[in-house]
């Protein structure tokens, strides 16, 4: 899953609009409002919060914030090679 979307049901008016502009079928209609059902069908073109004239639909990319999570994993992984490196020189 690389896009998440989210609807604000409270400003949703139940249009279907969002249905209808989304090519992978990302929605469903529940209670009256429309709901995202297969986050990780979403290919992030948007077209779901263009067709939005309520403006209660975002899209976020996940893949921007699983680059910050790899990064700062791969700075402790550093700091931990680094510490370890230490301890084996310290040691002889």
């Amino acid at each position: 899953m690389a896009f998440q979307v989210t609807v604000d049901r409270g400003k949703c008016n139940g249009c279907e609009e969002c249905l209808e502009a989304c090519t992978v079928g990302m929605f469903r209609m529940q209670k009256g409002r429309a709901a995202p059902v297969a986050d990780r069908e979403c290919l992030g073109c948007e077209s779901c919060v263009g067709a939005c004239e309520e403006n209660a639909i975002t899209v976020t990319d996940l893949r921007v914030q699983l680059s910050d999570t790899c990064l700062c994993l791969l700075s402790a992984l550093d700091d931990v090679e680094t510490e370890t490196e230490n301890h084996r020189t310290d040691g002889l």
